[in-house]
């Protein structure tokens, strides 16, 4: 009886902040309602969501309300507030848009606001300047607060008196002033030179704050429409907060006895996760070969990576992670994902069409098999075969899947759910041989992306943590320790270059580092799909939204009521796993994060932390198959329907990859060392081309750009200089490629790609260290102790940009300076990186003088107290 008290009163409040959510939700447009409250929608939503989370945890048997009538009453309402602001006069007021010449187009009447969806009609403009130019009807007298965010330069005036003018990139900005009742003649423009002009005018008075809303501008009327909306949106808003306190939602029910699951049934589910996945990638079936992510840097990455996966378990597979890009550094696999189990699976469709085609049939078949996976976890505990597929569709071509199609080592998470369920199935039969199951397909699922197998760790984990809490015995535990030992023994021999890496390089993500990868809480509710996506562009402030995360309302009502009737093994494991990735996603704002990163060491190795919200959309699907089983078929058809509509970015935008050009081709075979010019622009098409030869090549690209390659790229620039060709010489480079001309022996043209042979001559040499620390140090000035012979000075270079003819000042005494002229090999500093990243030199050299004391050019690239002498 409590436990039912606490559920209503929490409950009731739920039912409130709906109902306040709702209203929130009516002040946008097209409805743009002005309630008595001024509420907020963001703000809301979270409380709501955890609201609910603690209606279906406590929830108890309770009394059946009518609830139709609520409902009926709600459609109506709906349907009366549609008609009445299709029927009511425009309001607000136009933009005139135009560029540098001319015109190119108008916005129609509404508030003062300007985002990606509303220029999507427009053509491309370079400098964009939008004017809004109306009365401006104020109904309380007093002094209002006039703000702008977003970017551009604007310049609002009141009545032909300036009122606010501010610019920036955010643009943040506000000003007061005193307005009188009545209306007042209201300019805005906006400048903006490059792309995404975005602009809101608001006001805040009286405790209201907020968008200045369409009614107050433009020309007066529609009074009685704009009243009707106002009552409308209140007695929806009422009425949903009525059906969330008295609908069944969150009542305990029995689910359909579970079944034993066919081969007939998995072939069925195979096929229809198949078919929606054909019909949410859309066109991609029509073209697997060629179409695909190749046109962003991600997609040829991971494609990359995948042919070279392939070619190297073919013919050298102890040197899988010595791949040919960044040459010569070693390791060079380890700074990105391995993706080796998907490579495996790709590899007979590479080798019959090509990397493109192995990518897409990996990326396909992870929706595939993980929404069986989802599929199988709902059938664990529910005998509705239909309402499990459901949810598994939900798990295979949701909202999350459609926002990172480049990245595939998001998108494989094909042992996630089914590691789940072995960890179910040892909860029922608690055995060494099931305990070793989970480990392994920890295991495989961290060989498939070692970013999808973090987050399958932390969901056993939680699973773990809560069935401990459950009466999990010593001697179980340690079943499953057997099991996590498993994985630890498979994955040592990948885990090995990762940490010579990180030795070798010094690789670690700081607290800073991860700041800038982490995601936010309006992340999660900026969505990444045509239906949503521009409500969140319009309403959420840009510079806080890291990801689009937002899963769609479908899967959030569907997953929060099957809390309530979910078994309480699912209902533990979802909510504190949930938890656990929501924290760790956030990153350093939340102490959890924090003491991971201090106490764990491969945690500093995990830069994207948005990947662990997959946990929350796992847990979410599984629980909305959970809420449907035992409902009438009806409505899972339903959801299902709009799951689909509110997930679909269809039809996506592929590029088309015809294969590596006649210049790669031309490269097969050769001897010597490959770089692509300029280096730093085009290394992912340049490592994608050269999966037709597999040279070892300068270029690369990864999560993590090593040291060396950084001044790589300062140096390797067009045209080629005497110092980057004595380094190209020293690594071993014979072909360099480039589009523009240089004083080089041209091998072949194709097009505008020519190809040069790099000539003989003088190779650079590392940095060998000097006779002993500068001792003495003040300011810039340095003292050898006493007078002799030098012609060099040696140094640890730091990360300013290189000085090739640093000024150099030698003394015998102190007080008079001689200024010599020294010069720095950016093409040594390079190589010595190349060597030891962590600590390698570069050098001044100069004609031997003698002296005493040593002046140095302040821009010089120098780690402090690490100057020698030679």
């Amino acid at each position: 009886m409590r436990g039912s008290r606490l559920s209503d009163a929490l409950g009731a409040v739920l039912a409130l902040v709906v109902a306040l959510l709702v209203l929130a939700v009516l002040r946008w447009g097209p409805v743009y309602a002005e309630p008595p409250l001024p509420v907020r929608a963001l703000p809301l939503a979270g409380p709501a969501v955890l609201l609910a989370v603690l209606v279906a945890l406590t929830a108890g048997e309770r009394p059946s309300r009518p609830i139709r009538p609520f409902v009926f009453a709600l459609f109506a309402c709906a349907a009366a507030l549609a008609l009445v602001v299709r029927l009511r006069p425009a309001a607000g007021l136009p933009a005139e848009v135009s560029d540098a010449s001319a015109v190119v187009g108008r916005l129609q009447p509404g508030p003062i606001e300007v985002n990606g969806p509303l220029l999507r009609d427009l053509p491309p403009v370079r400098r964009w300047t939008l004017r809004w130019a109306g009365p401006l009807r104020v109904h309380e007298p007093g002094t209002y607060r006039l703000w702008v965010p977003r970017r551009g330069r604007v310049d609002v005036s009141l009545d032909g008196r300036p009122a606010l003018a501010a610019e920036g990139d955010p643009l943040r900005a506000g000003s007061d002033i005193g307005l009188s009742a009545g209306e007042h003649r209201l300019d805005v423009v906006l400048h903006r030179i490059g792309p995404g002009p975005r602009l809101r005018l608001g006001w805040s008075h009286g405790g209201r704050d907020g968008m200045i809303p369409p009614r107050h501008l433009g020309p007066a009327g529609g009074r009685l429409g704009w009243r009707l909306v106002d009552l409308l949106a209140l007695a929806i808003a009422a009425l949903a907060g009525v059906i969330v306190f008295v609908a069944p939602w969150a009542g305990p029910r029995t689910l359909p006895a579970p079944s034993r699951v066919t081969p007939r049934e998995v072939g069925l589910s195979l096929a229809g996760h198949a078919a929606l996945v054909a019909l949410m990638s859309w066109p991609l079936v029509l073209d697997l070969a060629h179409a695909g992510m190749t046109d962003r840097p991600d997609g040829r990455l991971n494609a990359w990576i995948l042919a070279w996966d392939v070619h190297a378990l073919r013919h050298q597979p102890t040197r899988l992670f010595q791949a040919p890009i960044f040459h010569p550094l070693p390791d060079a696999l380890a700074f990105s994902e391995n993706l080796i189990v998907p490579a495996a699976l790709s590899a007979p469709f590479q080798l019959a069409g090509g990397p493109v085609l192995g990518y897409n049939v990996v990326l396909l078949l992870s929706m595939i098999v993980s929404g069986l996976g989802a599929q199988l976890l709902v059938r664990r505990v529910s005998g509705d075969r239909f309402a499990a597929f459901v949810g598994g569709a939900m798990f295979a071509v949701g909202a999350h899947r459609w926002i990172r199609l480049a990245h595939l080592h998001a998108q494989v998470t094909i042992f996630l759910p089914f590691a789940l369920l072995a960890l179910d199935r040892f909860w029922e039969k608690r055995t060494a041989r099931r305990g070793l199951l989970v480990g392994l397909l920890l295991a495989l699922q961290a060989l498939a992306s070692i970013y999808l197998g973090a987050v399958t760790a932390l969901a056993l984990a939680a699973a773990v943590g809560a069935a401990l809490f459950a009466g999990l015995k010593a001697r179980d535990l340690l079943r499953l320790a057997a099991g996590a030992a498993l994985a630890a023994l498979l994955l040592l021999p990948v885990a090995r270059p990762y940490l010579r890496m990180r030795s070798f390089y010094g690789v670690e993500w700081s607290m800073a580092d991860v700041a800038t990868y982490a995601t936010t809480l309006e992340s999660y509710a900026a969505a990444g799909t045509r239906l949503y996506g521009p409500i969140g562009q319009r309403h959420l402030d840009p510079e806080r939204v890291q990801d689009t995360l937002f899963p769609g309302l479908t899967v959030l009502v569907l997953g929060l009521a099957g809390i309530a009737v979910a078994p309480r093994r699912y209902r533990a494991v979802a909510v504190v796993a949930s938890t656990l990735a929501i924290l760790v996603s956030l990153g350093p704002e939340t102490p959890v994060y924090r003491f991971l990163h201090e106490n764990l060491v491969f945690v500093r190795g995990v830069r994207a932390l948005s990947r662990f919200s997959l946990l929350p959309v796992l847990s979410l699907d599984v629980l909305a198959g959970i809420a449907l089983s035992g409902r009438r078929h009806g409505l899972a058809v339903a959801a299902l329907v709009l799951m689909l509509a509110e997930s679909s970015n269809v039809p996506i935008r592929y590029a088309r990859y015809a294969g590596p050009p006649d210049s790669a081709r031309w490269l097969a075979g050769r001897p010597g060392a490959v770089a692509v010019l300029p280096l730093g622009e085009g290394d992912t098409q340049a490592m994608l081309d050269g999966t037709v030869h597999f040279r070892p090549l300068v270029n690369g690209d990864s999560g993590f750009v090593p040291r060396p390659y950084t001044r790589a790229m300062e140096l390797l620039q067009e045209p080629l200089t005497a110092d980057a060709l004595r380094l190209l010489r020293a690594v071993g480079v014979s072909d360099v490629v480039t589009r523009s001309d240089e004083a080089l022996s041209e091998q072949a043209r194709f097009g505008e790609e020519r190809i040069y042979a790099v000539p003989p001559g003088e190779a650079a040499h590392a940095v060998s260290p000097g006779r002993g620390a500068l001792a003495g140090a003040s300011g810039l000035g340095f003292d050898l102790g006493e007078a002799r012979q030098i012609d060099a000075v040696v140094f640890e270079v730091d990360e300013a940009d290189w000085v090739a003819r640093p000024r150099l000042g030698l003394s015998l005494d102190g007080q008079h300076w001689t200024d010599v002229e020294a010069v720095a090999s950016l093409a040594d500093a390079t190589l010595s990186l190349m060597k030891d990243p962590r600590h390698g030199r570069g050098e001044i050299r100069f004609a031997t003088r003698n002296a005493r004391y040593v002046r140095l050019d302040p821009r010089l690239p120098a780690r402090p107290g690490t100057l020698q002498s030679r």
